[in-house]
């Protein structure tokens, strides 16, 4: 299997608040909040109180639902 590359729109962020990360997800907050404490979504600390969610991290995260489902339905 070859290596896939995620292509971004131009004008997209790449990295996202937590509100943006969860609208881009399909997901509330209160599950983003989940996926982070449980480690399946990492977040960078950029400032004192600032945390930023990279948009490979939504991703990685999203590829990994979806492989779970085809690998169920096989």
């Amino acid at each position: 299997m070859g290596s896939k590359q995620v292509q971004l729109d131009v004008g997209e962020p790449l990295m996202l608040t937590y509100k943006e990360a969860a609208i881009k997800m399909g997901v509330s907050l209160s599950k983003l909040y989940k996926l982070l404490r449980e480690g399946e979504v990492r977040s960078l600390k950029l400032g004192p109180q600032e945390r930023r969610i990279p948009m490979s991290q939504v991703m990685a995260y999203v590829d990994r639902l979806v492989a779970e489902q085809i690998g169920e339905a096989s």
